[in-house]
């Protein structure tokens, strides 16, 4: 009878690191932490930046397959370069458009790429509103649905605006005559004047009174 033990994980539940030791021991990769894309978010988050930034977050969406349509579209340039293969060489009659039938080869809808001469009476199931213009334009005709233009044209197809003229600068007047501006004066302390009186009671103040020895001495050498 075969004994079936139970696997060895089963008793390393809980332990964390099973019995490796070190975190990242039993992995593939060496010490880089993993194979493949781990850690991205972690020690190779600068390799993610630089190489690969779209890696994480939400872009965009998928339509769902019943809301998507496929067509298989031919320019108006196509048709004309060939003419013969869709004609099969039958001669068109006179004074009548050269009638086409595209859904007979395979194709749904028409673009309106290219320039268009020759009268053409095209069917298909779909056509661009330039398409329509164009075949019509060159005296030929549509069958089929026309698409509504499109409420913001191609860039190419829209008008440029016009420059607008760059307003003319007034010249600046010179003046002939500069009038100086007169500086600015600061208010001072007026200097009080001085009197005689004072210039006198000063002068007195200076000299220094004679006293009573130079008297005597003057009196002595008179004699």
């Amino acid at each position: 009878m075969v004994v079936r033990k139970p696997k060895r994980v089963r008793q390393r539940r809980g332990s964390r690191s099973h019995g490796y030791g070190r975190v990242g021991q039993h992995r593939k990769g060496g010490q880089r932490g993993g194979k493949g894309k781990t850690g991205g978010k972690k020690h190779d988050w600068t390799y993610v930046t630089a190489k690969d930034p779209d890696r994480f977050g939400k872009h965009g969406f998928s339509r769902p397959t019943k809301l998507r349509q496929s067509f298989q579209i031919i320019n108006i340039k196509d048709i004309v370069r060939n003419l013969p293969k869709f004609t099969e060489g039958k001669p068109p009659a006179k004074g009548a458009p050269i009638s086409i039938n595209l859904t007979e080869h395979g194709y749904d809808k028409v673009m309106g790429t290219g320039t268009i001469t020759i009268p053409l009476a095209v069917t298909a199931q779909l056509f661009t509103h330039r398409a329509a213009e164009k075949i019509k334009a060159a005296g030929g005709s549509t069958k089929g649905k026309i698409q509504e233009p499109t409420k913001h044209p191609a860039p190419s197809l829209q008008p440029k605006p016009e420059p607008k003229p760059k307003a003319k600068r007034k010249p600046k007047v010179k003046s002939k005559t500069k009038v100086k501006a007169k500086p600015k004066t600061t208010p001072t302390t007026k200097s009080r004047k001085t009197t005689p009186k004072a210039k006198s009671a000063k002068k007195s103040m200076t000299t220094k009174p004679k006293t009573k020895r130079a008297t005597a001495t003057k009196g002595k050498s008179k004699t």
